[in-house]
């Protein structure tokens, strides 16, 4: 199995062209599932359906009967298998606001075609799949191809907005008409569900990657991809990196003739950013995506060396935060001169053995980079779930394994 640094090694990642193959074989393809489910589930609440004082005046009568087996469809054979039951769990789609499966099968037989057809919260609207279809164009349109040059077309996409797929089904063919099985519809929420665990932290390279350079020492990410200073510049402006010196922490400009006292941290709404905002919905598609980040997480615990030498300045620190992770899962860091003077969580406290923030950062770096702790400023930690095993496990070992 390739690790993570062999796969990054060898596709170059540090060029922004090695980055195509994510935007056409992942990105683009699930903004192709993502757009036609959230045509559909735009339609169903549109005027045409959900507009109608009633089921029976849909005018289209070919439209009238694919709604129909919607909100009834399969019932009388097998209410829980369903075709019904399976479009209110993930549309929505019911007959009078029913706040139940059963409520609405129960209208439908009352009233028939004299229901209103009305949408519910449901998966789809969980997800939000409008928003989802929002955050992944800007990111294809506004990110990748601009960046890398790309025209739309040659991706699949309009050039235009609102950047439909070049091939595009006819959305309400999706809906079964009676007696016919909804294979395609099944098979396009399936191939969203993989394509979501596709993608997730954890499986996807190229994620997993951005994930892992979020937070990071220069010289760690350089000694990792085995290049060098002006490369990471490239990358890190391409992923939209800011670099802070671990020494009085402002900002840097790379490349730099010092990249050892160099840290890099995430920018909010550029590239890497928005590659990781995906996360949120990714999990709300499938669950499966955070199990194999939080499986991720967990084998980093017992994965990772560390080295917090000398232990009797570093203790005081893990001693704080073994007793704040009982009830807080976050904790400030203040800054004096360089050096590490102060942790607040729970309570605030000195740190006797004032150490420097370089060599803290630089310790620290491989919990970060694997999701143990999230570095939300310079200054600012969030502990993981898996963290005070990890905590106890460096106090266990008085700070070195």
């Amino acid at each position: 199995m390739t690790s993570l640094r062999e796969w990054a090694i060898k596709n170059e990642v540090w060029k922004p062209r090695s980055w195509k193959t994510f935007l056409e074989e992942d990105l683009v393809t699930f903004y192709k599932l993502v757009w036609t489910l959230n045509e559909l589930y735009t339609f169903l609440k549109s005027e045409k359906v959900c507009g109608k004082p009633a089921l029976a005046d849909i005018e289209d009568e070919r439209l009238k009967d694919k709604v129909r087996v919607a909100i009834y469809g399969g019932v009388e054979q097998d209410p829980e298998n369903s075709f019904a039951k399976f479009m209110y769990e993930y549309f929505g789609i019911c007959a009078e606001n029913a706040p139940s499966f059963e409520e609405s099968v129960e209208h439908y037989r009352n009233w028939g075609d004299g229901v209103k057809v009305s949408i519910i919260p449901s998966w789809i609207s969980s997800i939000p799949i409008e928003d989802l279809k929002s955050k992944l164009s800007d990111l294809i349109v506004w990110s990748f191809c601009r960046e890398l040059g790309i025209k739309m077309s040659e991706i699949g996409l309009k050039d235009s907005y609102p950047y439909d797929p070049l091939e595009s089904i006819e959305i309400v063919t999706l809906l079964p008409d009676p007696g016919e099985e909804p294979k395609e519809l099944i098979s396009l929420i399936n191939k969203l569900k993989q394509k979501a665990v596709d993608l997730a932290v954890g499986r996807n390279p190229f994620t997993t990657f951005v994930y892992y350079s979020r937070a990071i020492p220069v010289l760690a990410l350089m000694e990792f991809l085995e290049c060098d200073i002006n490369e990471v510049a490239t990358l890190t402006n391409f992923l939209g990196l800011k670099a802070y010196s671990m020494i009085d922490r402002v900002e840097v400009k790379l490349p730099t003739k010092s990249p050892d006292k160099v840290f890099l941290l995430i920018e909010g709404n550029k590239l890497a950013d928005k590659i990781l905002h995906l996360k949120g919905y990714l999990e709300r598609i499938e669950p499966t995506v955070k199990e194999i980040f939080d499986k991720m997480v967990k084998g980093a615990v017992n994965q990772i060396s560390f080295s917090f030498e000398p232990w009797q300045d570093y203790e005081p620190i893990f001693s704080f935060w073994n007793e704040a992770l009982k009830d807080r899962n976050w904790c400030y860091l203040t800054i004096e001169g360089g050096r590490i003077s102060k942790l607040s969580s729970y309570r605030e406290i000195e740190i006797p053995r004032k150490i420097w923030f370089r060599d803290f950062l630089i310790r620290l770096y491989p919990a970060i980079s694997t999701g143990i702790i999230e570095m939300r400023s310079l200054t600012s930690l969030e502990f993981s779930p898996y963290a005070k095993e990890w905590v106890e496990k460096v106090i266990e070992n008085e700070g070195k394994t």
